[in-house]
Parts: C-alpha cells; structure tokens; sequence
C-alpha cells in the first residue's frame, strides 16, 4: 500500500468514529427523551390514578355509610308506604338529613318498587369523578304467627280491678270477612272459589264455614280463595250473594279420627295458639295439651297431644272446632274485684261472668292464681308465652322507637313497635293506633283523654298507675312485671282502677297481629355493587 492510499484509509475511519459517535450521542438522547416522558408520564398516570382511587373511595364510603344511617332513620321515621312513589317520597328526605352533609360523595336514589331501591354514589377527587351503585331491599318485621294471650288482660303480678275498668271478649270463631261477589256451590261438590272481601287475615289451612257448610282453605290468591268441603262433599246446594259473612274457626281439627284413645295426638290446624298445661275442649270434651307440636308455614303437621279429662268423643271429624279456654283477666297471682254484683258484670268472656260472688260476699275469678303463669318476671317463659320469642329475639326483631326532636312519636298504623316505658303517653296519648306495642319498664301513667289501641299493649315491666280518662283496648293488655331491663323492683299490683275498658275478641286480635308489621330493616341486596 503506497502512502496515498494509507492516508485516504485514515480519513475514511476517522469519518466512521465521528458517524458512530454522532449516532451514539442522538440513540442517546432519543433514549434519555423517551426516558423522560416515560417517567413525566408515569408520575402524572400514577397521580390520575391516585385521584380516581380516592374518588371512587368517596363513593364508596356514601355507600358503606348508607345501611347505618338508614336503619336509624327508620327508627324515628318509619317507612308505612305500599308503592313504588312511597318509597321515592320516603327516600326524598335521606339527602336534607344532617348526617348526609358529612359524606364525601352525592347520593342520588331511585326506587324500583315499594321496598326495593338503587342507590347511585358520586365521589369526586380534585377532578377526578367515579360512580358506583348499589341495590338495597327494605324488609318488614313480622312476628312469628300463633294467637297466644288467653285472657283479655294477662299479669303475672296479682291484679288490682277495684276500680271502674271492663273487661269482656270473644274467644271462639267469628265473622273475618265477607264475599265480595256472589258465588254458587253445587250440592255433593268437594271444592269451590269464592271471591273475598279481604284475605289478609285468612291462613292456609285454615277452616272457614260459608252458609252452614265447613270448608278448609287450600289456596289464597289475591282476594281468591281455593277451598275443599269437609268432612265430605257439600250437603246441599249453596247460593251464596255478595255479602255474605266468611266465618274462620280459630282452631279445629285437620284430621278426622275415626277413633279416639287417651291421651292421644290430634292434628289441628294452628297448634302454635296452645300452650303445654292449658285446657281444651274438642266436641264438648274437654282435655289438657300434654304437648304441642307447631310448624307453621311448612306441610310437617301440627299437632296436640291431648289427654281427656272427664269422658272423650267417640270420634272428631276433620274441621271440628278445638276450643280454648279463655277468661277476662288471667293472672299469676290473686285478681281483686268489688264485692258487688254489679262490679263482677264488668269482667266477663263470652257473656259468662269470670267473677263470682259467694253469700258471704267472697269473690273468685276464674284466671286467678293460674298455674300456666307462675309469678317469677325473671323467667323468660312470659315473652315466649305471649309472642313466641325470647326476649334476646324480640329485641333483635324489634329495636326500640325513640321520639323524634320534639318529643313526638310517628302515627302507630298496623304497626310493631317497642318503646321506654317514659314515652308510654307521647306515643299513644289522644290518638288511634293499631298493631302490637312492646313497652320495656316499669310504667306509672295516666293517660288522660281519649285514647284507643287496636292490638295488643305487652308490658314488660310493672304496671302501677292508673289508667284515667277514656283508655280503650279492642284487643288484650299483657304485663310481666319487673325486674327486667336492669329494674331491681319486685313484682306489684297490677292496678287496673282506673277507667281501661278491654273488648276482647280473638278473630280481630288475630287479624291484627298478622298484618302488623315491625319498622322495615334495610339491607344490601348481595352481588348488585358495580361501577359507572
């Protein structure tokens, strides 16, 4: 290679490495630019991300809050609607309470129907908006079913009815409704419909007797009722016009038996009403319920077992009635009366005086000293006697009602309720009210003026004042006594001496405590959270 040569070599690979370098230096660059708004990309990602995470936890914090406050609220301001627009109206006032200005997100509420709405939550985050929604559902309490009080006022405590207080009731079947169009049931049918007034106190299962004949109900579709003839086919023929009364036997056989030992188990049609130990008539016979068997709302049967006192029927066919033994006042302890004729007219149960008076003017009634009570408050039999639940489940079922701000307490419609035994007064005083009521505490009151309850009052604590002006009881009145709820107190009178009239009657009693219903619970329905 000559020295030319050499030389042009040596340029060219200078040239090269001045190429190379200058490539190096801009893949470099390009690498440190991309670099760059990587990482300028990244942090502003992250910082969006971050606002959109805290937006949607503002959501879902209005969310989460919802079901607490809600069900506080329904507890000074119960929800009674029966439509899609009720509960929208209900609904209306969530966002104007003071707890709603605390939550960091906009709630929006739409009702879907008359207990079932969707909640929409919008959280915000310095711009960053997220939506999240959740369906909730509002459910009624109801009590367990089964018409247990026996007496028109039940106390453990002794009762004192010196004073001007009547007491009368009905215990056995009654008029429940009416046909509300006319039907006509051919002679030797086994079935039939009719269209009744009102079904909401029927059950199924349940025997009603139509124009002297005994049906069972088999079916209960809106106003419609499927029913079977027993104990065979229709005798003869029905006209029945609209109007005409539907009368529901409280209790009665389910079964026939074509021959009756003793003891011996019987299927009836709400065994749930009975309690073990206390007297039954079937057929005119009466016996004891050695024990019951209560499955209400399931096709196990429910069942007594009955053991005859005095003689027994030869048979009992399917729809006989089973009778209860009911009195006025039926108590644990003594029922004191006055010694006039007069005086024992006031406490009676189906037109039968339950007081009588001997020469010596000693007076006895018949619920006195009743063995099914006992005397002792502490022992939780009595909430389960009266409504079927333990204390613990009543309180569970039914949380307390507190007035609102000023001392008030929403209308008592159809309702079940429990309050203090100091808002006694605030809660019922000069107004109409219907359903069950739970009053926890010893209670001092005097409810003047005029005052009707439709239902039944159940006192969980004493009951020592008097009961002055008009207080009216279309229903029955039950006390324990103390202690209960912390209260050291022993057992008192009862003290009835002031004006309480108590009209019993076991068919519109019963109607009552199945359609009262406790303050609808809110509760999240699963698997509906989503976002938006």
């Amino acid at each position: 290679m000559n020295r030319r040569q050499g030389a042009e070599q040596a340029r060219q690979e200078g040239m090269a490495l001045v190429v190379t370098l200058l490539f190096t230096g801009i893949v470099l660059m390009i690498v440190a630019s991309t670099s760059a708004t990587l990482v300028t990309g990244s942090r502003s990602g992250g910082v969006d991300e971050r606002r959109s995470y805290q937006a949607l936890l503002a959501a879902e914090s209005g969310l989460n809050t919802l079901t607490v406050r809600l069900n506080q609220r329904l507890t000074t301001m119960p929800y009674t609607g029966n439509t899609q627009a009720d509960l929208q109206a209900w609904l209306s006032g969530v966002n104007s309470s003071s707890e709603a200005t605390a939550i960091p997100a906009s709630l929006t509420f739409t009702s879907l129907s008359a207990n079932h709405f969707t909640v929409e939550a919008r959280g915000g985050m310095n711009g960053a908006t997220k939506v999240a929604l959740q369906d909730f559902q509002l459910t009624p309490a109801f009590l367990p079913p089964g018409l247990r009080a026996r007496a028109a006022l039940t106390s453990l405590p002794a009762i004192n009815a010196n004073g001007s207080a009547e007491i009368t009731g009905r215990s056995g079947s009654g008029v429940i409704t009416t046909l509300s169009a006319a039907a006509s049931i051919p002679v030797g049918a086994t079935t039939a419909s009719v269209t009744a007034a009102d079904t909401t106190g029927l059950l199924l299962k349940d025997y009603v007797v139509l124009g002297g004949q005994t049906f069972r109900i088999d079916g209960i579709s809106g106003s419609q009722l499927q029913l079977s003839s027993v104990p065979g086919p229709v005798g003869k023929a029905l006209s029945l016009a609209a109007g005409s009364t539907v009368t529901v036997l409280l209790n009665a056989a389910a079964q026939t038996a074509a021959s009756v030992t003793d003891p011996m188990t019987q299927r009836v049609s709400n065994a749930a009403d009975f309690t073990v130990g206390e007297k039954v008539t079937v057929g005119g016979y009466a016996a004891t319920v050695q024990a019951v068997t209560a499955s209400a709302g399931s096709t196990t049967p429910n069942e007594l077992r009955l053991d005859w006192l005095a003689g027994q029927p030869p048979a009992i066919t399917e729809g006989t009635p089973v009778l209860r033994d009911l009195t006025a006042m039926r108590s644990g302890g003594a029922i004191a009366v006055k010694s006039t004729t007069n005086a024992l007219d006031n406490f009676q149960m189906d037109g039968q005086n339950d007081c009588t008076q001997s020469a010596g003017k000693a007076v006895t009634c018949e619920g006195a000293a009743d063995p099914l009570l006992g005397s002792n408050s502490s022992d939780p039999f009595f909430t389960q006697q009266i409504l079927g639940l333990s204390d613990a489940e009543l309180d569970a079922l039914v949380p307390l009602t507190f007035p609102d701000a000023s001392g008030n307490f929403p209308p008592m419609v159809n309702a079940v309720r429990r309050i203090r035994a100091q808002d006694f007064d605030a809660a019922v005083k000069n107004t109409t009210s219907s359903g069950v009521l739970i009053v926890d505490g010893d209670i001092n009151s005097n409810v003047n003026g005029k005052t009707t309850f439709n239902g039944l009052i159940y006192f969980r604590g004493n009951q020592g004042g008097k009961f002055n002006g008009n207080l009216t009881v279309n229903g029955a009145v039950a006390v324990r006594g103390g202690p209960i709820e912390g209260i050291t107190t022993d057992d008192t009178i009862t003290d009835i001496t002031g004006n309480l009239t108590v009209n019993f009657d076991a068919v519109k009693l019963r109607q009552i405590m199945m359609n009262a219903r406790g303050n609808q619970r809110l509760a999240e329905i699963q698997g509906s959270w989503r976002q938006r």
